[in-house]
């Protein structure tokens, strides 16, 4: 029997950015969101998996709950707790090395400054080991053309602030997006297969990327490029006991599923 190969996944980023949509989309692109509320939907680390099964690959996804909630113009403590929390989650999991980091900002209010900052500080934090295997979504795109999408990746590129970080997400700037629940409440019929066609192509890029990274990163090898990073790394390896991926973790059971 071929083994089955595992990538994993790591999505980050600020509160409300659509990081739980881009697991549900990788999983199942006709995924119809939750209504959007005040609060942000992942206060835990989340773990979800699916079996591509012409691949033979597995793909495990951690959604970290969401960052700068508090604050947007630093990284607090509470931030810092919250990814040191998904790196304990993973090693619990078992998961000690990451295919693709994938730094999540939202379309809806237009990217801005803040977005911009909280890249950067994620990026200082978690090292410039991250940078080979790190990337950038950009989520809520399901109603934008694909000119629409170049002019955006260019906009973004060409912007001062995000200038001085691009070269930091080497695996390239993505973008993903779900089937709009208004739409399909309204029975906006052409609206929405036009919305499942554009994120159908969206997940299919993304899964191409995830596929093609050979060479995974270790979390202890992150742990080189941040001081801070490190300091803080070392101290929850050394309280934290490997556990088995198929028993519950932080109140959470694995979930698997298997897609042609």
């Amino acid at each position: 029997m071929k083994k089955v190969e595992h990538k994993n996944i790591l999505l980050i980023g600020r509160t409300r950015t659509g990081k739980s949509t881009i697991q549900s989309l990788l999983i199942d692109p006709t995924n119809v969101p939750e209504e959007l509320t005040l609060r942000s939907g992942t206060r835990d680390p989340h773990f979800q998996a699916f079996h591509l099964q012409e691949d033979d690959v597995v793909l495990n996804i951690i959604d970290t709950p969401g960052l700068f909630e508090h604050s947007n113009d630093q990284m607090d403590i509470r931030d810092n707790e919250t990814i040191l929390k998904t790196i304990g989650f993973c090693i619990n999991m078992e998961i000690t090395k990451f295919h693709a980091i994938c730094f999540c900002v939202s379309l809806v209010a237009g990217i801005n400054g803040e977005d911009i900052n909280s890249l950067k500080l994620l990026a200082q934090y978690l090292g410039q080991e991250t940078a080979k295997n790190s990337c950038v979504i950009i989520t809520r795109c399901e109603s934008i053309s694909k000119k629409q999408r170049e002019k955006l990746k260019k906009e973004l590129i060409e912007d001062f602030d995000f200038k001085q970080i691009a070269p930091f997400f080497k695996l390239g700037i993505y973008f993903s997006g779900s089937i709009n629940r208004d739409d399909l409440s309204r029975g906006n019929e052409e609206t929405v297969y036009h919305q499942y066609s554009t994120i159908s192509d969206y997940r299919e890029e993304l899964i191409d990327l995830f596929l093609k990274v050979k060479d995974p990163l270790p979390v202890a090898q992150m742990a080189s490029g941040s001081k801070q990073f490190r300091e803080q790394y070392h101290a929850i390896s050394s309280n934290t006991t490997a556990k088995s991926s198929s028993s519950d973790v932080y109140g959470q059971r694995l979930r698997r599923y298997e897609y042609n």
